[in-house]
C-alpha cells in the first residue's frame, strides 16, 4: 500500500481486502481468514484460468451460501467456482445469499462443489426439493417382495389342479412366510404401527382395520404352513393389501408434500439482508423498528416496510399473477413483493420487523402438518364403521362355520374387512380443503385455517376505515373551538405519534410530534400526561357536549383537547375503494348479507352505506362492540365472515367464524384472522364463498362416493363374490377416485 493508498494487484486481492475490513478481525483469526479467502482468488496458491463455460447437457444446482458480509464475498465465491472445470452459468447473489450454476457430473460432483465454497470459510445448504421423508427404497422393496409373494401363491395354489413336487410346496411356502412376514415387519411398518396405536386406544380408523384383516391372514396363514394345507394361504393378501394402502398414502401424500414444497420455497428466494445504503447492508432478522432501508429496481422487497415514496410493485411471488401495483407514499408493502420502479426507500413499521410471507410460510406448513390429524366427519364415521364392518364380517365367517365352510367363511371374512377399509372416508375431506387453500391463494388470500373453506357464510360483515374505503384519510378541515395555535396541532400529532389505525398517521401530519413516555389507548381514545396536564384525542364520544357543525357532519372526525376542555376538531374524508360497490353487488348475488361495523360516527357510515346500498351500519362501535354484535348474529344461527385491519377489529376477527384481514391491515388483525389478503384491494374476497360452495360439493360427492362403495363392496364380498385380492384393488380404485375428484375441478374462474 504504497502512498498511503490502497493499491492492489487484481480484483481478487481487493476482494479480499474488503472482507477483511468488514469482519473486523486480528491477530490469527485474520490470518486464518486471509488464508482462506486467498484460496478462492489463488487456487492451490497459482493463478488459474476461469473455465466458465456454457454447459449444454450440465445439471444445474442451487445452493444456500451463508456466512456473506458483502457483495465481494459474492465475487469470491463466484470467482472461485468458475476455476473449477465442469461448471458455468454461476450466479451468485448476496442479497438473496443464494448460488446458481450448472456442472457436468462426468467431470466433477456436487459435493466437490459444495467442498470447494466451504474451503473459502463459508456454509453451504441445499436448496432445492427434498422428498419429504419418503423412503423409497423401503417402498420399492415392498413391491417387490409383494409381487414375488403373488408369483410364487401361484405355484403353491397349482397345486389343487396339477402336480407340484410337495419340496416343491414347502420351498414356496417357507419363502411365502418370509416375504409375509417381511412387508409388514419392514415396508409397512408405518400402517401397521399406527393401526395398532388405533386399537389400543379405540380410535378405529382406516389404518386399524387393515391391521386386523392383514393379523389374521398372517396368523391364519402360518396356522396352514403348520398343518400342510398350502391352498389356505393367504400371504399374498396380507402383502397386497399392505403395499397397496402404502402406494395409496404414498399418492394422496404427495399432494400434500408438494404443496408443502411449493410454499416453503417463496421463504428460500427472499433477500436474507436489507440494503441500507450503498456499500452497508444488515441482516433482515436484525432490523430495527423505523429503520430504513433501500430497495432496488427488480429487487425483492426483504421485509415489510412503509414506503417512503411512491413505486410500482409485482406481487406474482406471492399471487401468482404478474401484475404492476402502484403503492402511494405511506403504503404497507408486503416482504416479496417486487420492485419495478428504479428505487424506493421503506422504513420498518414502528411495531417492529414484521413479514407476512414468512407467516404464510409457517402457517400453511403448520396446516399440512395437522390437517390430517384433526377429526374430520369421515374420521367419526369410520369409528363407527369400523366396529360394525367387524361384526358384519364376523357374523358372515361363524355362519359359514357352522354350515361346515370354515375356510370359506374366512376367505369372506377378510374380503369384507378390506373391501370396507374407511381410508375413502378418510381423505374425502381434508384433500378438499388442502386443494382449496392453494386455488385460494391464488386468488390472493392466504387461509391460516383451511376449516373455515367448508363453512357457508350467509353474513358478510365489513369494518369501514382501510376495508370498504382505501384507509388513507385526508385532512379537509380543522375546526377551531379556541385560538388557533399550531402548539395544540404539536401535541395532536405527539398523541397519534406511532399508531398505525390511518386516521392516526393522518393526524401525525399536522404538526411536529414530540417523544411521550406514557399513552393509554380506551376504547376509541388515546390519551397522555403532557407538561402536567391531561390531553386526549379521540372521536366524538370523549366530548358528548360539544356540538358538531352540520358542515362536518359526513367527516370523520377527531377531538382533541385537555380532559374536560376540547380544542378542536379535525375532520377528515377517506375516498371509498374502486372495487367495493361491485364487491357488494357481487356479494349480494351470492345469497350473503352485507353489514357494515365501524368505530366512525353513525352519520358518517350511514353516508358510505348508502353510497355503497348496503342496508344494515352500525357507528361508534368499539372493539368489544363488534365483536357482541358478532356473536348476537351467531345466536341467530347466522355463520358470519369478517373483513378488518385495525387493532379495533382484532376481537371481530378471532370471533367470527370466518376472519380475514386486508392486505395493510394491522399486525394484531392478522394475527386474530383466519386469512389475510397478499395484496391491496379487497375484490378478490368473493373467491372465499365461490370456493366454499364448491368444496362443499367436492366433499358431499366424497362422502357419496365412499359410502355408496363401501355398501355395495361389504354385500358382494360377504356373498362371497369378491375375493380377497379383488376387494384390495377395489379399495386402491375407490381411494384413487376420491382423490381425483378432490384435485380436478376446483378451479375458479374470473366472472
Amino acid at each position: 500500500m504504497p502512498s498511503g493508498e490502497t493499491q492492489f494487484c487484481c480484483p481478487g486481492c481487493a476482494a479480499v481486502h474488503t472482507i477483511i475490513e468488514q469482519l473486523n478481525l486480528e491477530g490469527a483469526a485474520k490470518d486464518e481468514r486471509v488464508a482462506q479467502l486467498l484460496e478462492g482468488v489463488f487456487p492451490g496458491g497459482e493463478e488459474v484460468e476461469s473455465y466458465e463455460t456454457e454447459l449444454e447437457n450440465g445439471e444445474s444446482l442451487s445452493l444456500i451460501i451463508d456466512g456473506m458480509v458483502c457483495p465481494a464475498c459474492a465475487w469470491l465465491v463466484h470467482n472461485r467456482l468458475t476455476k473449477m472445470e465442469g461448471v458455468g452459468g454461476v450466479n451468485v447473489n448476496f442479497i438473496a445469499e443464494t448460488c446458481e450454476l450448472q456442472f457436468d457430473p462426468m467431470q466433477l460432483g456436487r459435493e466437490e462443489i459444495e467442498a470447494t465454497v466451504d474451503r473459502l470459510g463459508y456454509r453451504t445448504y441445499d436448496s432445492g426439493e427434498v422428498r419429504g421423508g419418503v423412503d423409497y427404497f423401503r417402498f420399492g422393496a415392498g413391491w417387490f417382495f409383494a409381487l414375488n409373494t403373488m408369483m410364487i401363491s401361484f405355484v403353491v395354489y397349482s397345486a389343487e389342479s396339477w402336480s407340484v413336487p410337495l419340496t416343491m410346496q414347502w420351498i414356496c411356502s417357507l419363502l411365502l412366510v418370509i416375504f409375509g412376514t417381511w412387508v409388514p415387519l419392514y415396508a409397512a411398518r408405518a400402517t401397521m404401527r399406527t393401526g395398532f396405536r388405533q386399537l389400543r386406544s379405540g380410535a378405529f380408523r382406516m389404518e386399524s382395520l387393515v391391521v386386523v384383516s392383514t393379523t389374521a391372514a398372517w396368523i391364519y396363514s402360518m396356522i396352514a404352513v403348520s398343518t400342510g394345507a398350502f391352498e389356505r394361504l393367504y400371504f399374498d393378501v396380507v402383502t397386497l393389501l399392505l403395499m397397496l394402502i402404502e402406494t395409496g398414502n404414498l399418492i394422496t401424500g404427495s399432494f400434500y408434500r408438494k404443496l408443502h414444497q411449493r410454499v416453503s420455497s417463496l421463504s428460500l428466494q427472499l433477500p436474507k439482508k436489507a440494503r441500507i445504503d450503498e456499500m452497508q447492508f444488515c441482516a433482515v432478522d436484525q432490523l430495527e423498528p423505523g429503520q430504513a432501508y433501500e430497495v432496488r429496481r427488480d429487487e425483492l422487497v426483504p421485509s415489510d416496510g412503509i414506503a417512503s415514496n411512491g413505486g410500482e410493485f409485482d406481487f406474482s411471488l406471492i399471487t401468482g399473477e404478474s401484475a404492476g401495483v402502484w403503492m402511494e407514499p405511506g403504503s404497507l408493502i408486503g416482504a416479496g413483493a417486487r420492485l419495478l420502479s428504479e428505487q424506493i426507500t421503506l422504513m420498518v413499521p414502528p411495531t417492529g420487523r414484521s413479514n407476512l410471507l414468512e407467516r404464510m410460510v409457517e402457517s400453511t406448513i403448520e396446516a399440512f402438518n395437522t390437517k390430517r390429524e384433526q377429526l374430520t366427519l369421515g374420521d367419526r364415521i369410520s369409528q363407527v364403521f369400523v366396529p360394525v364392518v367387524g361384526v358384519i364380517g364376523l357374523t358372515v365367517f361363524f355362519v359359514q362355520l357352522s354350515s361346515g365352510s370354515g375356510s370359506e367363511g374366512f376367505s369372506r371374512l377378510l374380503s369384507v374387512l378390506i373391501v370396507a377399509c374407511p381410508c375413502a372416508f378418510g381423505i374425502a375431506e381434508p384433500l378438499v380443503l388442502t386443494t382449496a387453500l392453494e386455488q385460494v391463494r391464488r386468488w390472493g388470500i392466504q387461509c391460516f385455517n383451511g376449516s373455515v373453506l367448508s363453512l357457508k357464510p350467509n353474513r358478510v360483515i365489513f369494518d369501514k376505515t382501510g376495508t370498504l374505503t382505501k384507509g388513507v384519510p385526508e385532512v379537509s378541515t380543522i375546526h377551531w373551538l379556541v385560538e388557533e395555535n399550531s402548539k395544540w396541532l404539536d401535541l395532536l400529532a405527539s398523541l397519534e405519534n406511532g399508531l398505525e389505525h390511518p386516521v392516526a398517521r393522518a393526524c401525525v401530519g399536522l404538526g411536529r410530534p414530540r417523544s411521550i413516555d406514557e399513552r393509554l389507548l380506551k376504547r376509541t381514545e388515546v390519551s397522555a400526561e403532557i407538561d402536567g396536564v391531561l390531553y386526549r384525542a379521540g372521536n366524538a364520544s370523549s366530548y358528548p357536549s360539544v356540538s358538531i357543525p352540520p358542515e362536518l357532519k359526513d367527516a370523520t372526525l377527531v377531538f382533541f383537547g385537555e380532559a374536560e376542555r376540547c380544542y378542536l376538531i379535525v375532520a377528515l374524508q377517506d375516498p371509498v375503494r374502486a372495487e367495493s360497490r361491485g364487491l357488494i353487488e357481487q356479494v349480494k348475488q351470492l345469497a350473503i348479507r352485507p353489514s357494515i361495523f365501524s368505530g366512525d360516527r353513525q352519520e358518517v357510515v350511514d353516508h358510505l352505506s348508502r353510497e355503497l346500498e348496503i342496508d344494515d351500519a352500525y357507528g361508534a362501535m368499539s372493539s368489544e362492540d363488534k365483536q357482541h354484535g358478532i356473536e348476537r348474529l351467531q345466536e341467530q344461527g347466522e355463520t358470519v365472515l369478517m373483513v378488518g385491519d385495525g387493532i379495533n377489529d382484532a376481537q371481530a376477527l378471532a370471533t367470527a367464524d370466518i376472519g380475514i384481514a386486508v392486505y395493510s391491515g394491522q399486525v394484531p388483525a392478522k394475527m386474530s384472522a383466519d386469512g389475510v389478503f397478499l395484496q391491496p384491494g379487497i375484490d378478490s374476497l368473493t373467491a372465499i364463498p365461490r370456493m366454499q360452495q364448491r368444496v362443499r360439493k367436492k366433499i358431499r360427492l366424497n362422502y357419496g362416493w365412499a359410502f355408496l362403495y363401501n355398501s355395495i363392496g361389504v354385500l358382494l364380498a360377504a356373498s362371497g363374490w369378491l375375493s380377497p385380492k379383488y376387494c384390495a384393488v377395489g379399495m386402491v380404485f375407490s381411494n384413487l377416485v376420491v382423490v381425483y375428484n378432490s384435485i380436478f375441478g376446483m378451479q375458479l374462474t374470473k366472472d
